[in-house]
Formats: C-alpha cells, sequence, structure tokens
C-alpha cells in the first residue's frame, strides 16, 4: 500500500464530513486504491434522518433503486448486523456472493435478485462504521467474478481508513443538526453543542463556535501565549503539540496515524475530551485565513455534558409536545420532579400530568422503563480513538 496515497485520501475524508457532496469521490479513491470494482457508503439514523445518505460509486442506478425502494435496506440490515454486532464497530468482514443466487424463496436470493446481480458484485470487503437500535452505518467495496477475492492488506487499509471515516461522520452529524435551520457554515457550528477550534499547524487560534468559547471562558481549558497559540495544561502539553502535528493535512510525516484523540484535565480537575482532524477546504471558511498554511480542527466536549435528545424523532414517532420533549430531557439529565416543575415554571399538578402523557405516549410504565428508553435517544459527539 501507498502512505501517499493514503495519506490523500485521509484528507479527503474529513473534507467530505464538512461537505457531504465530496463523499463520491472520496468513494472513488478508495475504489481505485483497493483495485474494486464498486462500492457503497451508508449512514442511516432514524434519530437524526437529516444526516443519512447513501454514496456509491459506479453502481448502475437501477441498482441503488432498488437498494432503497425494495427494502433491500432492511434485507441488508437482517442479513449482516447479527455478524457486525459479534465484530463491533471499526472491524472488517470480507465475503462473497454467489451463494446467494442459489436460495431465491430467502432474503439472501431477494437480495441478490434486487440489489447484486445488475452490478456483477461477488467479492465484498466491508467495514462498519456506526451501529445502534436506531443507527447504522457501513462502507462497502466489491470486485466481479473474474476479480481476485481481497487481501488481507486491503482490508487492513479499511480497518484504518474507517477511523477516519468514523470521525467525519461525526462532524457530519453534528452539522446535520443544524443545517435544518441554518445555511451558512458560521451559524451553523454555533449551534452544535461541541465545541469546535480551528487552529493552524502552529497552534494558533483561528476560530471557535459558541460551545468552544463556553468552554474556554467558564472552564479555562487553554490558554493563550503572546503568539495568540492555545496551550493546555503542563502535564498534556507534549501530548497536545503531537496530536496537533498528527492531524496536519500535508502528509509530511509518514507512517503515522493521522488526527487522534487526547483525554485531558483543567486545573480544577473537569475532565476533557478533544478530538484533532485535518481540515484543508478552507473554502468553507470564506476569509478566514491563509490558504499555504495547514490547518486542523479540534472538536471538543465535556466528560460531564448534558445529554441531548433527538427531538425531532421523539415528536415524530410519539408526537410528543415540545413541553414534553423539553420535559423528557430535563429528565434524563438527572432532574427529579420538583426540579423539573422549577426550570419549566410549572405547578407539580402540571408535570405529573404531563409525565403521565408521557408515559402514555412511549408505552412507559415507570420513570426506570422510561429512563431506559430515553437514554437510547440520546445524541452526542464520539470521540474516535
Amino acid at each position: 500500500m501507498n502512505s501517499d496515497v493514503e495519506n490523500a485520501i485521509i484528507g479527503s475524508v474529513y473534507d467530505a464530513g464538512l461537505d457531504a457532496s465530496l463523499w463520491p469521490g472520496v468513494i472513488g479513491q478508495i475504489v481505485e486504491y483497493t483495485h474494486s470494482k464498486t462500492a457503497i457508503l451508508t449512514a442511516l439514523d432514524q434519530l437524526n434522518p437529516n444526516s443519512n445518505f447513501v454514496h456509491t460509486w459506479n453502481i448502475p442506478h437501477a441498482g441503488i433503486d432498488d437498494y432503497q425502494n425494495e427494502h433491500g435496506k432492511l434485507i441488508d440490515m437482517r442479513q449482516y448486523m447479527p455478524l457486525w454486532k459479534q465484530m463491533g464497530i471499526g472491524d472488517v468482514i470480507h465475503q462473497n456472493f454467489p451463494r446467494y443466487a442459489e436460495l431465491p424463496d430467502q432474503d439472501e436470493g431477494s437480495f441478490y435478485e434486487k440489489c447484486l446481480k445488475a452490478t456483477g458484485i461477488c467479492y465484498i470487503a466491508g467495514v462498519l462504521l456506526d451501529q445502534g437500535e436506531y443507527r447504522s452505518a457501513v462502507l462497502g467495496v466489491h470486485r466481479s467474478a473474474n476479480e481476485p477475492v481481497f487481501q488481507q492488506e486491503e482490508l487492513d487499509f479499511l480497518k484504518r481508513i474507517g477511523v477516519h471515516i468514523r470521525r467525519a461522520l461525526q462532524i457530519h452529524k453534528q452539522l446535520s443538526f443544524a443545517r435544518i435551520e441554518n445555511r451558512n457554515l458560521y451559524k451553523m457550528l454555533d449551534t452544535i453543542k461541541v465545541g469546535i477550534i480551528l487552529i493552524d499547524e502552529y497552534s494558533r487560534f483561528y476560530y471557535s463556535n459558541n460551545r468552544a468559547q463556553q468552554l474556554m471562558e467558564q472552564n479555562k481549558i487553554f490558554e493563550f501565549d503572546q503568539h495568540n497559540k492555545i496551550c493546555v495544561a503542563k502535564p498534556y502539553q507534549k501530548k497536545f503539540e503531537q496530536l496537533v502535528q498528527a492531524a496536519q493535512a500535508d502528509h509530511k510525516y509518514k507512517n503515522r496515524d493521522i488526527g487522534g484523540v487526547l483525554a485531558l484535565e483543567n486545573a480544577e480537575g473537569q475532565q476533557f475530551m478533544v478530538t484533532a482532524t485535518p481540515f484543508s477546504s478552507m473554502n468553507s471558511l470564506a476569509n478566514l485565513a491563509d490558504q499555504e498554511l495547514n490547518y486542523v480542527v479540534l472538536s471538543i466536549s465535556d466528560m460531564e455534558q448534558r445529554y441531548a435528545l433527538a427531538v425531532p424523532f421523539l415528536k415524530e414517532v410519539y408526537a410528543l409536545s415540545a413541553r414534553e420533549c423539553e420535559i423528557c430531557e430535563l429528565f434524563v439529565n438527572g432532574l427529579n420532579l420538583e426540579k423539573i416543575a422549577e426550570n419549566c415554571s410549572l405547578t407539580m399538578n402540571s408535570v405529573r400530568t404531563y409525565v403521565k402523557n408521557i408515559y402514555a405516549k412511549m408505552h412507559c410504565c415507570s420513570q426506570t422503563e422510561l429512563l431506559h428508553k430515553l437514554m437510547g435517544m440520546t445524541i452526542h459527539f464520539e470521540h474516535v480513538y
């Protein structure tokens, strides 16, 4: 495998995290690099449908239409989710499909006829990017019958690139929440619940969204020197500098992982997680910085950050009102009924009535059952190691 080509693909992955229209080109690079014929990248999340996408490379439109319209995705998930659950997020599988044609009356046969036959796909290698009760994300690359099966070095590459795609998907998800109401990137970044900071290759500060500003002002995670460079607490400074260096997109440093995650504490002992990723699409943040420099995005979250619920999902699936969603979010963050009443300026009787209605709509019989269900509908930023 070629480290220069691989690093270029990694840089493109992070660009696509900010601009989803770039994913087909990224997939094309992966297809070429792995000597594959076709590929598909799917990200499905019932809790955040605005982040859903299916991007392909060299797959006929008819095959994609059948995959989407003939419940191909459901068959796909039924076939592979048990296998993925055994292997875990970030793991890789490889399979061949000729036997599917011999099972016409089963899910496998239906999937072959509707989604595989037209494409000539015979061998597949895939990496699991995300999974949960309401979500899944997979990258799959494919070869035809007259091509060789995937080799271990190609599977190892998929595992490596999967880490970076998972990080990029976390950025994409956060932006999709904000994109509903805001088209300007600056406004979108300000509505994200994770802190976003943009620095250059010398750790000089260029931009932070509202959440990052709150974290810096209230928790003193970073300090600034006379050159406007950001620094962390002394025990973490060397690792932080290494992290920033590793996340640069210029590929000067070969044979090393790109980006990464750092856990750190401030002077008061509060814990935070920082993910560093390369950022090369400076056109996305117009009038911001020098195009000649390399830039790094820091995504920061407080380890004790409040839970946020998938409100659109709660409204659509359970018909919860805005007030009921607000009460659910306060409840999942540990507030009892008295505190909820105080926060919402409601009487205790009103809160009990709301909770009774929530129980009925969500088919729950106790606070424990409600909490368990709501915890499965929280939205958070995952720091991918």
